[in-house]
């Protein structure tokens, strides 16, 4: 179901959209750049909205974070591939290109299998006798294969994504994400600090139209492609509408995926600012239902802190 409703998505988001935006005006290039970055759907905030709502181990919660986790590793291979043609690529051929990258891959898939298999739990169990030696490993973990990643030229996002994987493997697994959603939670901001930073106000008076266009192609067809492929494998209208509203938002996977090709050459400081426009705009909701349905907001903080002050 994840695998299906995921590549699904992935199809249906890139191939419509970048007819659209080729229709918009842009270059093949940068459509296709654009195309690529609309399918993918930010898992982090995704998991703290239904973490919040208590809707984790429910069907479409289930569902919407398998297929979620289909775009997380198809976002990883577009980096590593990008990453490959980027610096590998100024000196050798494609073929070399290919090779080099999977060598690399069977390399640290080689690494990471062993950890996984016959170290990671006897480690743990030693780590865990204390709750903060245990979060502390779990970042500098992390950090590491992250730091692995890049230098091996694949791209840190891959590495940070394998660390999870592995850890994801061992008995402490629940252990490590309660202890780390506080530091998730805390990080999310600077994903909207970083949103705001790369957001170009030129983008407003040249490319609203097709920010505006894009940021409801997202918000509608994302959700009614997946609600079609649930709707065929047999499940009911509310369980695909309620997955299907998990993807009606972009991945910050997504400005990361452009900025590259930016760094590149391939695509102008137009597509990056049309991405977070896009972003911007579909994150409008997401922010909202942060805010608590009754109350004032400041008054909610206020209790709370109150309350921890109290503890």
């Amino acid at each position: 179901m994840a695998v299906a409703t995921g590549l699904g998505q992935i199809i249906f988001t890139s191939v419509i959209g970048f007819f659209i935006i080729l229709l918009l005006g842009k270059d093949w290039l940068t459509s296709l750049y654009l195309a690529i970055a609309l399918t993918f759907s930010s898992t982090v905030i995704i998991v703290k909205l239904l973490s919040d709502k208590k809707e984790v181990d429910t069907l479409h919660g289930r569902i919407a974070i398998g297929f979620l986790i289909v775009q997380d590793i198809a976002v990883i291979i577009a980096l590593v591939v990008m990453s490959a043609f980027g610096i590998t690529g100024k000196e050798g051929d494609v073929f070399q290109i290919v090779l080099t990258v999977i060598l690399k891959l069977s390399l640290m898939g080689l690494f990471i299998y062993v950890f996984m298999k016959y170290v990671a739990d006897r480690l743990l169990r030693v780590v865990a006798g204390s709750l903060e030696l245990l979060l502390l490993f779990a970042i500098a973990w992390s950090v590491s294969l992250a730091a692995l990643g890049e230098y091996l030229e694949l791209s840190k996002e891959l590495g940070a994504f394998l660390a999870g994987f592995s850890l994801s493997a061992t008995h402490f697994r629940d252990a490590i994400s309660s202890r780390l959603m506080p530091i998730r939670d805390f990080l999310l901001l600077f994903f909207f600090i970083d949103l705001g930073t790369k957001f170009d106000f030129s983008v407003i008076r040249m490319d609203w139209h097709i920010a505006v266009i894009l940021s409801l192609f997202v918000l509608i067809g994302n959700p009614l492609i997946v609600m079609v492929i649930m709707g065929l494998m047999g499940y009911r209208k509310k369980t695909g509408f309620l997955a299907g509203l998990t993807v009606a938002q972009i991945s910050e996977f997504s400005i990361i995926f452009v900025a590259m090709g930016m760094s590149l050459g391939h695509v102008g400081m137009d597509a990056l600012s049309i991405t977070t426009m896009v972003g911007l705009c579909d994150q409008s909701p997401k922010i909202l239902t942060f805010i608590p349905n009754n109350g004032n907001l400041l008054l909610e903080l206020f209790h709370t802190q109150t309350h921890k002050q109290k503890l």
